[in-house]
């Protein structure tokens, strides 16, 4: 394959054996054939090596490492890419088969750095335009960057395809939860231009058993933080940040999955709300 590969798509691997075969044969059956295909395997302890390793295709590149995050995982991906550019899916997501060609001819017919998908949400008996795009058009200011990938609300880096050079050196923060919302808004930043990509679609599924569903401290933790550097890079850079958007959970104590206590920060007023929308307590933090 050597230098002759476009496109490299970085897929992290960990426990996926009930979806895997349903992403790779997404991706093994692009109209776009100019590609390698890096899986990296996480540290998965059920069958999911067996499943890769049923396939027979020169384009997978599969890497075992040992179980370190999804953000170590591609962060691996993107040091072993060949690729002009890099694309990024999840084990339990897939794209429709022209996916590829259609972001590659945008991104490179406009000289772009990253390219933008419509995502459909996937559950058992119903489907759902997470974003949907209806033209090709590219932006280049900042809020117009920002407003085109609706960030904050679709904070996600795997329904785009992305200038290679560019991330070479802009790694994902390991051992941490909502990895994309501290990557992705430093990344469109740092990017010339995005081009929206029409008629074509990354399919999100929604599975119960993700990493990011289960509720603990760290999660809790790393959530707060991220979406508070995410208020902070908004304010920073000058761009419009609804005020619902600004409303961060710092905390939740649950009973059988039902709130019983919430406490959101905004603007350094912290509520504290019974059943999560009763308020019951608040305190403003002085500068």
């Amino acid at each position: 394959m050597g230098n002759d590969i476009k496109i490299s798509i970085i897929v992290p691997v960990y426990n996926c054996a009930k979806y895997i075969k349903k992403c790779l044969d997404s991706l093994i059956n692009q109209t776009f054939k100019n590609i390698e295909i890096i899986l990296v395997n996480d540290g998965s302890t059920d069958n999911s090596e067996e499943i890769i390793q049923s396939y027979d295709d020169n384009r997978i590149v599969y890497i075992k490492q040992k179980n370190q995050g999804p953000s170590a995982a591609r962060n691996l991906g993107i040091d072993l890419a060949k690729g002009e550019y890099i694309g990024f899916v999840d084990s339990d997501d897939w794209i429709d088969a022209d996916y590829y060609e259609k972001l590659y001819n945008a991104i490179a017919a406009n000289n772009c750095d990253i390219a933008t998908a419509s995502i459909l949400r996937e559950r058992k008996q119903q489907q759902k335009y997470r974003i949907k795009y209806t033209e090709e058009k590219v932006f280049t200011t900042l809020q117009n960057k920002i407003n085109a990938c609706d960030i904050p609300n679709c904070c996600y880096v795997w329904n785009k395809l992305y200038k290679a050079q560019n991330l070479k050196a802009q790694k994902f923060p390991e051992g941490v939860y909502f990895e994309d919302v501290f990557w992705l808004p430093n990344t469109i930043k740092n990017a010339n231009n995005v081009v929206t990509v029409p008629n074509t679609n990354y399919h999100y599924w929604v599975n119960s058993n993700s990493i990011v569903k289960k509720n603990n401290k760290k999660k809790q933790d790393d959530s707060y933080i991220a979406h508070k550097r995410l208020v902070e890079f908004f304010d920073k850079h000058n761009l419009v940040l609804p005020k619902k958007e600004r409303s961060i959970t710092k905390s939740i104590i649950e009973f059988r999955n039902f709130p019983i206590l919430k406490t959101k920060e905004c603007d350094n007023v912290t509520t504290t709300y019974l059943f999560g929308f009763c308020p019951i307590y608040k305190s403003k933090r002085k500068n």
